[in-house]
């Protein structure tokens, strides 16, 4: 078992918030990435963490030249994210479910680094493999790629095997691998 406390709950006027024991070895790996981030920081509570793209800055953006030296455009962009949602005290959402939840906020090209970008956690490589989109992210996407489906429609395609199935779940939110709505994007055009 493989526990840090963390204080992820909001302080109330009443009453301060705990430290939680979280098991990471229950999260995902972006959960875990995300929980492994906040346990770095020095009052081990949600902050701005450092999250990383997946490709190198000049694959990203075409005016790069504007911005970046050659040697900057070939690392991958950084750049604080502070995407938390408030947990109040009396949410009955559990730490792993709460982690899990706000994982899913960080885009897919996204990964968490760390509580600095000098001092990566040590599940990046497996936070950055995951690539599990929650339905929401999974829309979004494919909006981003010119593709707009209402979530009715695209239950129906899911429900009809017109769409990929969830690859997996995390508690009960079923979760698309990127790959397969990248597959599903291509066969449509």
């Amino acid at each position: 078992m493989n526990v840090v406390s963390l204080k992820l709950r909001i302080d109330t006027d009443y009453a301060p918030a705990p430290y939680e024991d979280v098991d990471l070895d229950q999260l995902s790996p972006r959960a875990r990435a995300l929980a492994e981030a906040v346990a770095q920081s020095p009052l081990r509570t949600p902050t701005d963490i450092w999250v990383e793209h997946a490709k190198p800055i000049r694959e990203c953006r075409s005016d790069w030249q504007l911005w970046h030296t050659e040697e900057e455009a070939s690392r991958p962009e950084r750049r604080p994210w502070r995407g938390w949602s408030r947990y109040p005290v009396e949410s009955t959402l559990t730490p792993i479910e709460y982690l899990e939840s706000e994982a899913r906020k960080i885009p897919p090209d996204w990964h968490v680094l760390g509580y600095r970008p000098e001092t990566p956690v040590p599940s990046l490589e497996a936070g950055a493999a995951d690539t599990g989109m929650t339905r929401d992210m999974v829309l979004a996407y494919m909006r981003a790629r010119g593709r707009n489906i209402a979530v009715s429609t695209w239950s129906s395609y899911v429900a009809r095997d017109q769409a990929p199935r969830p690859a997996r779940r995390v508690g009960r939110t079923p979760l698309w691998d990127k790959a397969d709505i990248d597959d599903f994007l291509a066969k449509a055009t």
